[in-house]
C-alpha cells in the first residue's frame, strides 16, 4: 500500500508543493475525483509542444497564400503567459486587473502608450466576453503566432490584405486542420519522450486516493487513440500493482467535448477498443470500459455520485473549472503548472516586495502630511482675505508670509511625493520583470490582482502547481479557507 500522508509535515512543504484554498473543502466528503488529461495528468514539454504547434500552423498560412517571408517567424516560449486577453479586431494582447482595467497592452511587439491604452479600453468599460481569453497552454502558440503576424503587418503595410479579425479566423481554421490531419499529434505520438514530461510521483498520488476509497475517473477531450498512447507512456510501467493505466480509473471518458459536457445532453457511446467501432450506451457505465461523448448530469445518474461529492481536477479555468462548478456544482482543483517556477522566483523576491511596501508606507505618510499642509494653506487664504477685507494690513502681511513658508514646504513635499511615486513604479516594474520580462506575475498586475487571479479565487476551491502535490495531504483532509474575510477582519 502507498503510505498515506499526514498533516504534520505540511508546514515543511515548499510553497510550490502546497495546495492553496479558496473555499473550505472536506476531502472526507469526496467520493470521486475526476481528472482532465492534457496539461493536468499529462504534463507537456511546453517549449517543444508549442513550438511544434506554431510551426505546423505557420506552414498552413504560407500554403494558403500568405507571404513566404512568414517562414522566418520564430516561436518564443517566453513571450506570453496565461490569463491574457486578445483583442482580435485591433490585434492587441492585453493584461487586465480584477476590475477590468487594462494595465498592459501590446500591438505585436510594441507596447501601447498609457494614453493610447486608456483611450481605447479604459475610458469606457469594454466587454471581456467579446475578447479571446488565453485560458490554456494550448492557446499560447496560437496567440503568439497571431502576435507575430500582427507585428509583421505593422512593419510591412499592405503585404497582407486582411483585417486582424480575418487573420485570426484563418488562424483558428488552420489550427483545427492541424489537429484534424494529425500534423501535431503524429509528432507527439511518434516521440512522446520529446513532448511529454513524466511525473514520477503521479502513480503514487493516484494510488493513495484509490486506497482511501476514492473512485477515480478520467474526463478528457482527447480521442481514445491519443489518450491511450499518452496515458500508457506516463503510467503504463510506473507500478508493479497496476500493469495497465486503465486500472487506476473506474470510468474513462474521452472525446467529451468540454465545456459542453457540463452543459449539454449528448449521449454516451461505448468504444470497442479491439475493433475501433462505437455503439450507443445500452446500460450502466461499466468499469474500465471506454466511453466517448456524454454529459455530466447523465454521468451522475449512471454512477450515483452527485454534485459536491465529486472533485474535478483540471487546468482550464473555463472549460474545466468554471463550467463544472456552475453547471453541476462539482468541487474544483485547478492545476496552475507555471506556479511551480513562479513561486520559487517570488520567494527570492520577498525582500524586494518588502522594500516596495516600506516605500508605499513612506509615501502614504508624506501624502497625509501634504494634505494637512493644503488644508492649512486654504485656511490661511481665508484668514488673509478676511484681514484684508477688515483693513488689517499688518495681520494680512504676516499671514501672507506664513503662507509663503507653507507653500514652499508644500512644494518640497509634492516633489518628494513625485520622487516616491517614481521609485515605487520603478521598483514594482523591476520586480515584475524578474518574474516575467513582459507580463510580470501571473496572478498580479503590478501589485493588484489580475483578472485571472480573480477567476481562480471565484471558481477554484483549491489550486496547486501539479496533481502530484495531492500526495502531501491526507485524502480525508479538511481544507479551511481564510478568504471569506473582509478587509476589516484583518
Amino acid at each position: 500500500m502507498a503510505n498515506l500522508p499526514g498533516s504534520r509535515n505540511i508546514s515543511r512543504l515548499k510553497k510550490w508543493q502546497r495546495l492553496f484554498v479558496n473555499r473550505s473543502l472536506n476531502m472526507g466528503n469526496i467520493k470521486a475525483i475526476g481528472f482532465d488529461m492534457d496539461h493536468t495528468l499529462v504534463v507537456y514539454n511546453r517549449e517543444a509542444f508549442e513550438a511544434l504547434a506554431f510551426r505546423e500552423t505557420l506552414k498552413k498560412f504560407i500554403a494558403s497564400g500568405y507571404p513566404e517571408e512568414l517562414a522566418t517567424l520564430a516561436f518564443d516560449p517566453n513571450l506570453l503567459i496565461r490569463g491574457l486577453l486578445v483583442d482580435m479586431d485591433r490585434g492587441n494582447v492585453l493584461k487586465v486587473d480584477g476590475h477590468k482595467y487594462v494595465k498592459v497592452a501590446y500591438h505585436g511587439h510594441v507596447r501601447l502608450a498609457k494614453d493610447v491604452r486608456r483611450s481605447v479600453y479604459n475610458i469606457e468599460s469594454f466587454k471581456a466576453g467579446s475578447l479571446l481569453s488565453v485560458d490554456t497552454f494550448f492557446s499560447l502558440s496560437e496567440v503568439q503566432l497571431f502576435t507575430e503576424i500582427v507585428d509583421y503587418m505593422a512593419r510591412n503595410p499592405n503585404k497582407i490584405q486582411k483585417s486582424y479579425r480575418e487573420v485570426y479566423d484563418d488562424l483558428r481554421r488552420f489550427i483545427d486542420q492541424s489537429h484534424a490531419d494529425g500534423s501535431i499529434k503524429t509528432h507527439v505520438l511518434a516521440h512522446p519522450e520529446k513532448f511529454v514530461r513524466k511525473d514520477k510521483y503521479l502513480a503514487l498520488t493516484l494510488k493513495q486516493q484509490i486506497e482511501a476509497g476514492k473512485s477515480l475517473f478520467l474526463l478528457t477531450n482527447s480521442s481514445w487513440e491519443y489518450t491511450n498512447a499518452l496515458m500508457t507512456y506516463i503510467l503504463g510501467d510506473e507500478s508493479d500493482e497496476f500493469t495497465d493505466w486503465r486500472q487506476y480509473f473506474e470510468y474513462i471518458l474521452v472525446s467529451s467535448g468540454k465545456p459542453g459536457f457540463f452543459t449539454g445532453s449528448q449521449p454516451f457511446y461505448e468504444i470497442q477498443t479491439k475493433t475501433g467501432t462505437v455503439k450507443p450506451l445500452a446500460g450502466p457505465l461499466a468499469e474500465r470500459s471506454i466511453y466517448q461523448g456524454g454529459n455530466a448530469k447523465l454521468f451522475q445518474q449512471l454512477t450515483g455520485i452527485r454534485g459536491d461529492e465529486i472533485l474535478f481536477v483540471g487546468d482550464h479555468i473555463y472549460g474545466d473549472i468554471i463550467r463544472s462548478k456552475h453547471s453541476v456544482n462539482w468541487r474544483t482543483l485547478l492545476v496552475i503548472e507555471e506556479l511551480g517556477t513562479e513561486l520559487v522566483k517570488l520567494e527570492a523576491l520577498k525582500r524586494a516586495l518588502s522594500d516596495i511596501r516600506s516605500k508605499m508606507e513612506e509615501r502614504e505618510i508624506a501624502d497625509e502630511d501634504l494634505q494637512v499642509l493644503h488644508s492649512k494653506l486654504r485656511w490661511q487664504e481665508r484668514l488673509m482675505a478676511h484681514s484684508q477685507a477688515n483693513g488689517e494690513v499688518k495681520k494680512a502681511e504676516y499671514i501672507g508670509k506664513e503662507r509663503e513658508k507653507l507653500a514652499t514646504k508644500s512644494g518640497r513635499l509634492a516633489t518628494r511625493l513625485e520622487k516616491l511615486d517614481f521609485e515605487i513604479k520603478t521598483m514594482t516594474e523591476a520586480r515584475a520583470a524578474r518574474v516575467h520580462p513582459v507580463w510580470g506575475e501571473l496572478m498580479k498586475v503590478g501589485l493588484e490582482r489580475s483578472r485571472f487571479a480573480d477567476q481562480v479565487a471565484d471558481y477554484a476551491c483549491l489550486y496547486t502547481s501539479a496533481v502530484s502535490n495531492l500526495r502531501f495531504y491526507s485524502p480525508f483532509k479538511r481544507f479551511s479557507s481564510v478568504h471569506d474575510m473582509l478587509a476589516h477582519d484583518f
